[in-house]
């Protein structure tokens, strides 16, 4: 059931067409030539139960291409649809070459001035692998693949469950309410593709980007000398424009020493913070970056850091702009829709 054929010697898709004129060419077809592309044999253009408008063969004979489902026929169509009306090109059933000749063919081909981008519809179970090995085709032809796939059943997974890679963007989808949704996200697949297009799905952060962060600090009183002071819990990172990264412990020992290379000690005194810097512990046995008290210099242990942060306690915090460096702090990238990272459990 692909979505284009020939009409009069003229490639035509189906997608192009609004009610009224697919109604017109189901009418007038016959007195037409309407050609499967995939065999040559005559088509028949007809509608789905889901709305989906499609190409079948008249007869099927001996074509070997491979069936689809309706819904997997139904998203490609969804999918050109919308991104035709973003002013992208569109062609489905595209085939391409990588540059040593390996076939691919694209569900969706969508190209506008030199960007290049193919949707797949992924219905049945494929692993990582294969996923890996398909996308590496279309990144050796200079297109960027997007991988929409199927979760069966009502399992609910974790985000984490899945691998997260600049290099394979891939994303869940569920039948709910009578459309499919971008589980990830609780989106529409016609609204997520819609954003994909218009440049609101990214992968942040990437070097370089200005980050903003917020040193997170709670009260406390110094264990040596009882005087109240403020110690150092968290580093909290957002985007440039405030939408929320990754938290970070101060007990990540790359972040004490980011804290330290990055906030002078004349604002962490100013907020009742001690400075930031290697101290023994005889807890420990041997020195760690650590909290200190403002008044009397004494070590405030990780302990305490722990503590605070399982109490969830009132914090306050210091703002700081900053260039990221992941060779510096390295911080859990991922792909973010229209400001959010998506929702941890679905």
């Amino acid at each position: 059931m692909p979505l284009r054929a020939t009409l009069n010697d003229n490639d035509i898709q189906s997608f192009n067409y609004d009610y009224e004129g697919w109604a017109s060419l189901k009418e007038t077809y016959k007195n037409q030539s309407l050609i499967m592309p995939c065999c040559q044999m005559k088509a028949v253009p007809k509608t789905s139960k889901l709305g989906t408008q499609y190409f079948a063969h008249a007869r099927r004979g001996d074509c070997d291409s491979n069936p689809e489902t309706k819904e997997h026929i139904h998203l490609k169509f969804l999918i050109a649809k919308v991104a035709k009306q973003c002013g992208w090109d569109v062609i489905t059933e595209h085939e391409g070459y990588t540059p040593d000749g390996e076939k691919w063919i694209a569900d969706v081909y969508c190209q506008k001035g030199s960007s290049k981008l193919a949707f797949e519809v992924q219905w049945s179970h494929q692993t990582i692998d294969e996923y890996l090995r398909r996308t590496e085709k279309y990144t050796k032809s200079g297109v960027r693949c997007a991988w929409l796939f199927r979760l069966k059943g009502k399992r609910e997974y974790y985000r984490s469950d899945f691998v997260e890679s600049y290099l394979l963007p891939y994303f869940s989808f569920r039948h709910k309410d009578d459309e499919f949704v971008v589980t990830r996200y609780d989106t529409p697949i016609q609204d997520f593709v819609i954003g994909m297009l218009s440049g609101h799905l990214a992968w942040l952060p990437k070097k370089n980007d200005f980050l903003n962060t917020r040193i997170c600090y709670t009260e406390h009183d110094c264990w040596r000398c009882r005087k109240p002071i403020n110690i150092i819990t968290s580093l909290d990172i957002y985007t440039s424009q405030d939408n929320f990264i990754e938290t970070l412990p101060f007990t990540n020992d790359l972040v004490a020493k980011w804290i330290a290379n990055h906030i002078s000690e004349r604002i962490l005194w100013k907020c009742g913070i001690g400075t930031v810097k290697m101290r023994y512990s005889k807890t420990v046995g041997g020195e760690y970056m650590s909290n200190g008290c403002v008044h009397c210099d004494a070590l405030q242990g990780n302990f305490f850091v722990t503590h605070e942060l399982e109490y969830d306690n009132d914090e306050s915090f210091i703002n700081y702009q900053w260039s990221y460096s992941p060779d510096e702090l390295p911080i859990n990238a991922g792909w973010f829709f229209r400001g959010s990272r998506g929702r941890s459990f679905y």
